[in-house]
C-alpha cells in the first residue's frame, strides 16, 4: 500500500524545484544589489577621500587655527589624548569606509567577526574590485597657528598593503627622519624620504615616509604629497610603491638614490621593478 500516489510525489518534487529556483534567483538578485551598493559606496568614499587629500595639502604652517577649524569639523576631526600610547596634541580626521582603523558600532564580537571575515575573504574581495583602504589626516596647532599638517593612506595593492605617510611642518623632525640611512643625502633641510616595512592587521606590506617644509621646492612638495588616487579604483590594485607614488619615485631616482626597498608580497609575488 502506497502512502502517497506516484503523481503526488512528482508534484511535490516539482514544487521543491520551483521553490529552490525562486530562492536561488532571489539570493542572486540580493547579492547583485549588495555588490552594487558596495561599489557605489566605494565610489562616493573615493571621491570624498580625493577632495579631502587635495584640501589637506592647501594648509600651511603658520596659518591661523580659525581658518582651518571648519575643515577639521566638517571632516569629523577629533583630538584623542593618546595615539598608540603616545601623548597626542593634534586633531585627527579619518575616512575609513571598511572600518579598518575604528571598530563597528555594537558589541565587541560584531567587530571581531567582521574583521576576521574581511581578512579571510581578501582574495575574493580584491577579485570583485572591493579593495580595503583608509585615509587619515592630522593638524597640530601651537599658539593658535598651524604647526604641522600630516596625511596618510593605507591601501590594498595588487600583492600587498601599500602606505604613504607625509608630514609638512616648519622644521624637519630630526628624531624621526634626519640621518636615517635610507634618507636622501644632502636633502634633509627641506625634503626627506625613506622606505619602511609595514604591518597592517594580519598582513604585511611597505610604505614611504616623507617630510617637507615651506622651504621645499614645488617638485619636492609634489614628490612628498602627490598620490596616484587611481589606486583607489584600479581593479587589479597598484602593483608597487612606484605606481602609488610616481613623483616620489622619479625624484628619488633623479637624485641618484635609486629605488625603494623591497617586500616579497603578502597575497601575491611582489615585482622587483620598484626595488
Amino acid at each position: 500500500m502506497r502512502l502517497f500516489p506516484q503523481r503526488a510525489r512528482f508534484g511535490l518534487a516539482q514544487k521543491s524545484v520551483r521553490v529552490a529556483g525562486w530562492t536561488l534567483a532571489v539570493l542572486s538578485v540580493l547579492c547583485l544589489m549588495l555588490y552594487g551598493v558596495a561599489r557605489a559606496t566605494q565610489a562616493l568614499e573615493y571621491r570624498r577621500a580625493t577632495v579631502f587629500l587635495d584640501e589637506l595639502k592647501t594648509f600651511q604652517p603658520g596659518q591661523s587655527e580659525a581658518s582651518v577649524m571648519p575643515f577639521i569639523q566638517s571632516n569629523g576631526g577629533f583630538r584623542p589624548d593618546r595615539v598608540f600610547g603616545v601623548k597626542n596634541d593634534a586633531y585627527i580626521m579619518r575616512i575609513d569606509p571598511w572600518h579598518l582603523m575604528h571598530p563597528l558600532p555594537g558589541p565587541n564580537w560584531v567587530g571581531g567577526a567582521y574583521g576576521d571575515t574581511f581578512l579571510r575573504l581578501g582574495n575574493w574581495r580584491r577579485r570583485l574590485k572591493l579593495r580595503g583602504w583608509t585615509v587619515s589626516g592630522s593638524v597640530r596647532f601651537t599658539d593658535g597657528k598651524v604647526a604641522s599638517v600630516s596625511g596618510d593612506l593605507v591601501i590594498e595593492g595588487e600583492n600587498e598593503w601599500l602606505m604613504v605617510d607625509w608630514r609638512y611642518a616648519a622644521d624637519m623632525p630630526a628624531s624621526l627622519w634626519n640621518g636615517h640611512p635610507d634618507s636622501l643625502p644632502g636633502m634633509t633641510s627641506r625634503y626627506d624620504s625613506r622606505w619602511t616595512h609595514l604591518h597592517f592587521g594580519n598582513g604585511t606590506g611597505e610604505g614611504i615616509l616623507t617630510s617637507v617644509t615651506p622651504l621645499s621646492t614645488p617638485e619636492e612638495l609634489a614628490a612628498a604629497r602627490d598620490i596616484n588616487l587611481q589606486c583607489f579604483w584600479n581593479g587589479r590594485g597598484c602593483r608597487s610603491l612606484c605606481e602609488l607614488m610616481p613623483d616620489a619615485t622619479k625624484y628619488r631616482r633623479e637624485h641618484n638614490v635609486g629605488g625603494w626597498g623591497w617586500n616579497s608580497g603578502d597575497w601575491g609575488i611582489q615585482p622587483r621593478d620598484c626595488e
